[in-house]
């Protein structure tokens, strides 16, 4: 008798986008090159083929930040026949071709919309498999992985054990441990009657229906999650904004709408992104920040990213800024004459740029400085709330007008949208450790990571329209810059003030952080994180320089295809790790899309773990020792 045929068992957990991905590139190759029976495990807690952020249960006014034309959960664009494994629409033309309420090219989808849109991916997937292929679709938490025997045993919330070859950990967004600040305010709510804090999360999942029609509420940070937790206090208790003659928004109030008060360190709110005027498979193509420079310059060892890399990129967006000025000032052909020149000048500063664009007409662009840009009221005093409120009002307005003009014909706008074009190179030079520990936790992640994502990870141009009409409202104050938040004993109730007003006091009875929290797998939660952690499955990765270290809070792993490499430098080679819990190892990993007509690091990333584990074959043991030259620390502290 014939001995049957092993089939090949793999179990994806998280179904959110990285998840999707990989399955996709998963079944893209095993229609080209078929590989026997093969059993895919997609496991997810909450709605699989689309996880918890992206869910399609959610509200309607939460939106995503990326234009639609940008978005595709598919590896090739469609030319002919139905979508499938490789080939599908991107958000957008799907949008179009199967939805009503399809509003016109390049528009913001809502984030249920995306969920819908990677069930319809899912389906297709489903369509494309060879028969040899089961796709086993698992609604449930996974709570352990057990290493047994060259195989791995996914332990479920159920009490169900799946066993498979290869697993893949693309888990996402964690609700971390309180610490510090937060801890504290915390603390103080539970010790008294009437107050609340609501913890940093999606916010479809902060329980914000807790909070009454006229209550007092503090909200902590003025970024995209912001932007979210205003739409849920507004439109989505019945409130309407009036567009006006003049384009501008009234605000109608419903009455079931909170009193709120929200601040940051920046005292101001995430500006908006440009009106999107780029076709979705543009692709940007630097003159000096390009990514042969970034890999020559990471052969010469640690970088500190202040002095090597900021100059660089500061000369690409000042290129864009002042090329838009002149194309705009005179014509496309002018434009390119002086990126022809400035382009063979090796990394020219403002001032030579300056001099160059003044023989085109342009006399008077102020330079960009990524600080002034970001902190525009840093050491600024206010005499009174009013003083503040005009001057953000002004601020705001100008932020519009620049973000009406579009992010290619605004020279503000088309030169910061340059910083998120080039976020690949930026990869190239900081992941597994390419800067030293003092630039990395310091210069970069907590000076320019902020900075940059505030200037060019904005909303919609309609949500600061929106920002504005709720402040005139006054349904919003914005508190000011280095506000301050804690519990007041005298009064019961939470203090929120900033330094930089005079008189600047307000007291309210619920905090809202409305911060998304950063990555840092010992304060997760997560019964799946502790045991993958206790179980030498996981381990932090630490950034180890000659004579210190950055303990970065990261999943420690191997260069593709992002092996997990345990507290013994192993790499565990039939297990993955992607997305979110790896942040600070890699950057930029909570991104949840690539574009159509390309292959960004998003589907690189995904087609490097679907190859890998199709050549299980080639694998002789299920660990390995990794190498030094790949730089990668993982002692534990």
């Amino acid at each position: 008798m014939k001995q049957q045929e092993k089939s090949l068992k793999v179990g994806i957990v998280g179904t959110g986008p990285r998840g999707l991905s990989i399955l996709e590139r998963l079944a893209a190759r095993l229609i080209s090159e078929p590989a026997g029976k093969v059993q895919v495990y997609l496991i997810d807690n909450y709605e699989v083929g689309c996880g918890r952020i992206w869910r399609t249960t959610q509200a309607e006014h939460y939106l995503m930040n990326t234009p639609a034309n940008e978005v595709s959960a598919f590896s090739g664009q469609l030319t002919e026949g139905e979508a499938r494994p490789g080939a599908g629409p991107s958000l957008e033309e799907w949008w179009e071709q199967t939805q009503n309420d399809y509003p016109g090219p390049k528009h913001y989808a809502p984030r249920r919309l995306y969920g819908e849109y990677m069930q319809f991916v899912l389906q297709s997937i489903k369509k494309g498999l060879n028969p040899d292929v089961e796709l086993i679709e698992v609604n449930d938490e996974v709570i352990k992985l057990n290493k047994e025997d060259g195989r791995s045993e996914l332990v479920l919330q159920s009490g169900k054990q799946i066993v498979v070859d290869s697993v893949v950990l693309t888990t996402g967004h964690a609700l971390p441990q309180l610490t510090g600040k937060a801890l504290e305010l915390a603390s103080f709510s539970l010790l008294r009657s009437g107050l609340k804090y609501i913890q940093g999360d999606s916010a479809a999942d902060m329980k914000l229906d807790r909070v009454a029609a006229h209550e007092t509420v503090g909200i902590i940070g003025l970024g995209l999650s912001f932007y979210d937790v205003l739409a849920e206090f507004t439109t989505g208790r019945g409130g309407k904004f009036i567009e006006r003659n003049d384009g501008g928004l009234d605000y109608i109030c419903s009455g079931r709408e909170p009193q709120m008060f929200a601040g940051s360190r920046s005292g101001v709110p995430i500006p908006s992104r440009g009106l999107n005027q780029k076709e979705g498979n543009k692709k940007y193509q630097p003159a000096f920040f390009t990514n042969e420079w970034a890999k020559e310059l990471r052969k010469k060892g640690k970088i500190d990213f202040i002095q090597d890399a900021l100059p660089v990129l500061m000369a690409e967006v000042h290129l864009v800024y002042f090329a838009t000025a002149i194309r705009h000032h005179r014509n496309e052909k002018s434009a390119q004459i002086f990126t022809d020149i400035v382009a063979k000048t090796k990394f020219p500063t403002f001032s030579e740029m300056s001099r160059i664009a003044k023989d085109f007409g342009i006399n008077d662009l102020p330079e960009l400085d990524v600080e002034v840009l970001a902190r525009p009221f840093k050491n600024k005093k206010f005499l009174n709330e009013k003083q503040f409120h005009e001057s953000l009002l002004n601020y705001l307005e100008d932020d519009l007008f620049n973000a009406e003009q579009g992010n290619v014909n605004s020279p503000l706008k088309a030169a910061l949208d340059t910083i998120r074009d080039t976020r690949s190179i930026i990869m190239t030079l900081v992941n597994f450790g390419g800067l030293t520990p003092e630039s990395h936790e310091n210069d970069f992640l907590n000076w320019y990571v902020p900075r940059s994502m505030f200037l060019t990870a904005g909303p919609p141009l309609e949500r600061t329209k929106q920002l504005i009409a709720l402040i005139k409202s006054g349904v919003l104050k914005i508190v000011g810059p280095n506000m301050q938040i804690q519990g007041s004993d005298e009064h019961n109730k939470f203090l929120m003030k900033s330094d930089s007003i005079q008189g600047s006091e307000y007291l309210i009875t619920t905090v809202i952080d409305a911060r998304i929290p950063t990555t840092n797998i010992k304060l997760d939660r997560s019964e799946l994180t502790k045991n993958l952690i206790r179980d030498n499955i996981w381990t932090n990765y630490i950034n180890e320089g000659e004579s210190s270290f950055f303990v970065t809070g990261g999943v420690s792993i191997s260069p593709a295809p992002f092996h997990p490499v345990n507290r013994n430098n192993q790499v565990i080679k039939d297990v993955y790790v992607i997305g979110i819990p790896t942040e600070h190892t890699r950057w930029l990993m909570q991104a949840g899309s690539s574009r159509p007509g390309f292959w960004t690091d998003f589907v690189q990333d995904a087609d490097a773990i679907a190859e890998n584990i199709l050549s299980r074959d080639m694998k002789t043991t299920a660990v390995d020792f990794l190498s030094v030259s790949q730089e990668v620390a993982v002692f534990e502290l």
